[in-house]
C-alpha cells in the first residue's frame, strides 16, 4: 500500500502501539479478578494505562499539524471526518435494548474520548484560520483548557449534553478540560520538531523527561501535575518510537494497520466487550471481573486478534473502491 510522502510511518507505529495498550488496559480493568485490581502492583500498572489516551490526543495533534506544515489544506474534509468520529461517539451510547426508557436516553450525553477527539481536532481546524499566528492561538487555547480545569470541575449550566464536556462529575469518562491540551500540545509539537530523527528530537526527548520527572513542588497532586507528567512521558515514548520504527518496519507491520485502523478497532473491541452477546450475554458479564492475569492475556489476544482482522479487511475494503 503506496502512501503520501510527507506520511511518518512512524506515527502509524506509535498509534499501533497505544491501540495494543488500549485494548489491554481496557481488558484488564474489565476482567481481571476485583482482588487482584486492588493490589499496589495493579495500582502501579494503572499509572502506565492512563498514558494511553494522551498519546491518541498528541498524535492527533501531531498528525495534523504535520500534514499542513507546508501547504495549508481545506478544512471541510478534516471537518466531516471529525463530525463523523463525534457522531460515532454519541451512537455507542444509544440504549438499543431499551429506546423507549428516559433515563436509558441520558446515557447518550456521556463524553468519552472520541468526543474530546473530535472537539480537540475542531479547535485546530479553527486555529489554522489564523494563518501564521495559529501556533500562538494553539497557546492560548493549551493554557485556557489546562489552566482552568480545576475551574471548569464547578461549571454547571443545567444542560447535561453541554455539562458533560466541562468535568467528570455527571458520568463522563473524559472531559475536554484538560484532555484537549494534550492534542493541542501534540500540534506545537510538529513545530519544534519534523518527526524525523535529530538534534531537535533530541530536544522534544529531553524536555518531555523535564515535563515528566520534575515538578515544581506546588503542584504536587494538582491539575497540572496531571497534565504536565503525562505529556512528558508522552513525549519521550514519541521520539523512542521514531528512532527505532525504521529498524522494526519488518516485523510491525501488524501494528502499523492498527494505527492505520484505530477507530475500528476502538469501536469494535469495546463491542465485543460491551454489547455483543457471546453467547447469551456481553463478555462484560459473562466473564466478568474473575480472571488470573493470564486469563486476561488470553481474553486480550482474541479481542486484539478479532478486532485487528476487521482492520486489516476494512483496509482491503478501501483499496478495492
Amino acid at each position: 500500500m503506496s502512501f503520501p510522502s510527507k506520511r511518518l510511518l512512524w506515527l502509524d507505529l506509535f498509534r499501533g502501539l497505544a491501540v495494543l495498550g488500549m485494548v489491554w488496559t481496557h481488558s484488564a480493568n474489565t476482567f481481571l479478578d476485583a482482588r487482584l485490581q486492588h493490589t499496589g502492583w495493579y495500582h502501579e500498572l494503572t499509572y502506565y494505562h492512563g498514558l494511553i489516551a494522551p498519546a491518541f490526543f498528541w498524535i492527533a495533534g501531531f498528525v495534523r499539524a504535520h500534514v499542513t506544515s507546508a501547504v495549508p489544506k481545506p478544512a471541510l474534509p478534516a471537518f466531516k471526518r471529525l463530525l463523523m468520529v463525534l457522531f460515532i461517539g454519541y451512537l455507542m451510547y444509544v440504549p438499543w435494548l431499551d429506546l423507549f426508557h428516559a433515563q436509558g436516553w441520558r446515557s447518550t450525553c456521556t463524553v468519552n474520548v472520541l468526543h474530546c477527539l473530535a472537539i480537540s481536532g475542531m479547535l485546530m481546524l479553527l486555529a489554522e484560520r489564523f494563518g501564521r499566528w495559529r501556533q500562538v492561538v494553539v497557546v492560548v487555547m493549551l493554557v485556557f483548557f489546562v489552566g482552568l480545569q480545576k475551574s471548569a470541575e464547578r461549571w454547571h449550566t443545567g444542560v447535561l449534553f453541554i455539562d458533560q464536556y466541562f468535568n467528570r462529575n455527571q458520568g463522563s469518562l473524559f472531559a475536554l478540560f484538560p484532555w484537549v491540551g494534550f492534542g493541542l500540545a501534540g500540534f506545537l509539537t510538529r513545530w519544534l520538531w519534523d518527526g524525523k530523527v535529530s538534534r531537535h528530537a533530541a530536544v522534544v526527548f529531553i524536555f518531555g523527561a523535564l515535563l515528566a520527572f520534575v515538578q515544581p513542588y506546588s503542584w504536587q497532586g494538582g491539575p497540572p501535575e496531571f497534565f504536565l507528567e503525562r505529556l512528558g512521558w508522552v513525549m519521550m515514548a514519541a521520539v523512542l518510537v521514531a528512532c527505532v520504527a525504521d529498524r522494526l518496519s519488518a516485523v510491525t507491520g501488524w501494528l502499523r494497520l492498527a494505527g492505520r485502523e484505530s477507530l475500528l478497532l476502538y469501536v469494535v473491541h469495546l463491542l465485543l466487550i460491551h454489547a455483543v452477546p457471546l453467547p447469551r450475554l456481553p463478555l462484560q458479564f459473562l466473564i466478568g471481573m474473575t480472571q488470573t492475569l493470564w486469563g486476561v492475556f488470553w481474553i486480550f489476544v482474541g479481542l486484539f486478534v478479532v478486532s485487528l482482522g476487521l482492520g486489516w479487511y476494512n483496509e482491503r475494503r478501501k483499496m478495492r473502491r
